[in-house]
């Protein structure tokens, strides 16, 4: 159950050396957090929804540098790549969907 909420509904999901971001969440959220662990890393993950459909834009930084890694998924929902590295650091992450 939790695997397919995080996947499903927060849309996190781990490949190799990064996390495929493409939230499918109700339109009344206006953010959510999630804290994940890789390895000996965290990664505090902030998403937020800016407009009343937020499902067709996707901005995303980590650290405050933006990553270029975005586009859509074969259902046309944005999505965003994060890079993962095992550096024994908080990392932020802001997830902004337009």
């Amino acid at each position: 159950m939790y695997r397919l909420t995080v996947e499903t509904l927060l849309g996190l999901q781990l490949e190799v050396d990064h996390l495929r971001m493409t939230p499918c969440i109700p339109a009344h959220w206006k953010s959510y957090s999630i804290h994940y662990r890789f390895r000996e890393t965290f990664y505090h993950i902030t998403i937020k929804c800016n407009g009343e459909k937020p499902n067709h834009e996707i901005h995303v930084t980590v650290d405050g540098t933006v990553v270029d890694s975005v586009g859509v998924d074969e259902s046309g929902r944005p999505q965003g790549m994060i890079p993962l590295i095992d550096d024994h650091q908080a990392h932020h992450v802001e997830v902004d969907l337009n």
